[in-house]
């Protein structure tokens, strides 16, 4: 259990620094590109730990007067929010559209043909356990 515990830390750690560090980096210095409606992105907040950054959907991208986009319009687990292009910082995650042509939906579920009261030995019984340990 401790060994779970320290890899998890360890984790957190690597990611705060590594990844949202450098994805940050990437994006003060010069704007790779605009945002598109559909991505994901992390909302940026001076008064929290970047790991607490909530994560958002971008809904609409509000241009300026000048006719750059300025403002998005982002869906949060809360509701929704409107923020600055320079506040939001784009995940690596692209976001697929339902009605994208020649997209098919596949499943990768396997159809089970056992009765589930037919066990063999080579199959794998879980055992969940609670916060009271039960």
């Amino acid at each position: 259990m401790k060994f779970r515990i320290k890899l998890l830390s360890n984790l957190r750690q690597r990611f705060r620094k590594e990844y949202l560090g450098e994805l940050i980096q990437k994006q003060n210095g010069n704007r790779v590109r605009e945002p598109r409606v559909g991505e994901m992105v992390l909302i940026g907040d001076d008064n929290k730990k970047r790991m607490s950054w909530p994560i958002a959907k971008i809904i609409e991208l509000i241009p300026g007067r000048d006719g750059e986009i300025r403002t998005v319009r982002l869906k949060t687990q809360h509701g929704t929010v409107i923020r600055p292009v320079q506040r939001i910082f784009l995940l690596e995650v692209q976001a697929i559209a339902n009605n994208a042509k020649g997209l098919k939906e596949e499943s990768n579920s396997v159809q089970c043909t056992k009765p589930e009261n037919d066990l063999n030995t080579n199959d794998v019984i879980v055992k969940k356990y609670t916060s009271s340990g039960n």
